[in-house]
């Protein structure tokens, strides 16, 4: 049985990285007092958009009891969802609507690990990701005008990311 959800309405003060220099959390000043609330990974791009270190920020959270958290300097919280203005839940980023259309200029190529191009990165800063063989058939330029449809979801900045399936009337699956 889950934990009442608390809404938490506060300041960010600070951002809380893992080793490997993920968003694991945040501290948020809440009249006067330090709270934590811990995000998982896929939860990190949600938090950014939504703040960031002097920002105000709403979620609403289920108090963090584990022994491990029993000797903190501070309450520590479990991030469900950010809160609109009365504290009710909000749509998360990751639910988005799956036929999502991003229209742009391309001003970079974005490159996957082993450095074939996989996508772009439109004037607005959106990254459309159109794997190597969506590259070699949507036949993008810099300073093209691109529409895509596709996946929509966020990335650890903040920024959309269109998983695309069309780019420019041409399917790419």
């Amino acid at each position: 049985m889950g934990q009442v959800q608390q809404l938490i309405r506060g300041v960010c003060q600070q951002l809380l990285l893992s080793p490997k220099g993920r968003i694991e959390g945040a501290l948020v000043m809440v009249r006067g007092k330090v709270v934590q609330v811990s995000v998982s990974p896929g939860q990190a791009a949600a938090l950014l958009r939504a703040s960031g270190v002097g920002r105000p920020l709403r979620v609403l959270a289920e108090r963090d009891r584990s022994p491990k958290t029993a000797n903190a300097t501070h309450k520590v919280f479990k991030f469900a969802s950010l809160a609109d203005a009365e504290g009710k839940p909000t749509r998360r980023p990751e639910a988005e609507d799956e036929h999502v259309t991003i229209k742009g200029v391309v001003q970079f190529w974005h490159y996957a690990r082993h450095g074939e191009t996989n996508g772009v990165i439109l004037e607005t800063g959106e990254f459309i990701h159109l794997r190597p063989r969506g590259m070699a058939v949507a036949g993008l330029d810099i300073g093209s005008q691109v529409t895509a449809t596709g996946a929509l979801r966020m990335t650890v900045l903040g920024t959309r990311l269109l998983e695309a399936r069309r780019v420019n009337q041409i399917d790419l699956l």
